[in-house]
């Protein structure tokens, strides 16, 4: 069980993919809203492999997109807040439990910004009814992983 002598604080690292986060929110949902009169009815709501558009759906669809982000960033930040139930895969002491918050809370907030960052991208796509990059279904998973191991790896030094 932690103790409760390390009072886990929000750190710059975090204020920032916060700020960040509730920009992004905040700028594509206004955004959508603008240019919801001049989208055509049918949207790109699916994305093949390649990037390529292979499904079409209403343009009301694009108010789903940008409900799942607010939900999605929603829901990390309220996992954020109850750092006692984080799993780590080693033992959490007393001498190590601060760094170990400090950093797993780190690897929560960074993922949480990537997958924004990816969601408002393909808002972004959808409204303007184009493909995604060529090399989107690769720099998804790349992105993912290099902020995993990243974090994996500060959290496996420091402890």
């Amino acid at each position: 069980m932690l103790s409760h002598d390390c009072s886990v604080k929000r750190t710059p690292l975090v204020w920032i993919v916060d700020l960040l986060c509730g920009a992004l929110l905040i700028g594509i949902t206004i955004w959508v809203a603008y240019r919801y009169c001049s989208l055509p009815d049918r949207i790109p709501i699916h994305y093949g492999v390649n990037g390529v558009v292979d499904g079409y759906g209403a343009k009301s669809m694009i108010w789903v997109l940008v409900a799942m982000a607010w939900i999605l960033v929603g829901i990390v930040s309220a996992v954020e807040q109850f750092p006692r139930f984080w799993n780590v895969p080693f033992k959490v002491t007393k001498e190590n439990q601060c760094r170990v918050l400090t950093l797993t809370w780190h690897l929560i907030s960074t993922t949480k910004l990537i997958v924004l960052g990816i969601v408002v991208y393909l808002i972004i796509m959808s409204a303007l009814g184009g493909n995604l990059l060529a090399r989107f279904t690769l720099l998804v998973p790349t992105a993912l992983v290099v902020n995993s191991l990243y974090w994996v790896v500060r959290l496996f030094l420091n402890r």
